[in-house]
């Protein structure tokens, strides 16, 4: 097997004018493939947002299914100890 790596002669445009349209035209596909390349990727940005923002408002609704049966407040706890206050009017028989 005999392999060529060589371009042909004849596939390369011989005149200035034809070397000038090869390079628009190959100017032009560079371009529509930086458009296609941009695009793909603007389009992967939005699929992804709109697949974070739907995976968040799932979560979101699940968050708040979650918590419903919850009763939220705060609370003191207080000793029962019964303070006695003697009062100085009371004659029990206590030496003052």
């Amino acid at each position: 097997m005999n392999h060529q790596s060589q371009i042909r002669t004849n596939i390369l445009p011989a005149t200035w004018v034809g070397r000038v349209i090869t390079i628009l035209i190959a100017t032009a596909l560079a371009v529509v493939g930086l458009f296609f390349v941009a695009f793909a990727l603007i389009a992967v940005a939005v699929l992804a947002a709109i697949v974070a923002v739907r995976m968040w408002w799932i979560f979101r609704k699940l968050r708040a299914q979650q918590d419903k049966d919850v009763i939220e407040g705060a609370y003191s706890i207080e000793s029962e100890q019964t303070h006695t206050v003697r009062s100085e009017g009371t004659n029990d028989g206590a030496p003052k």
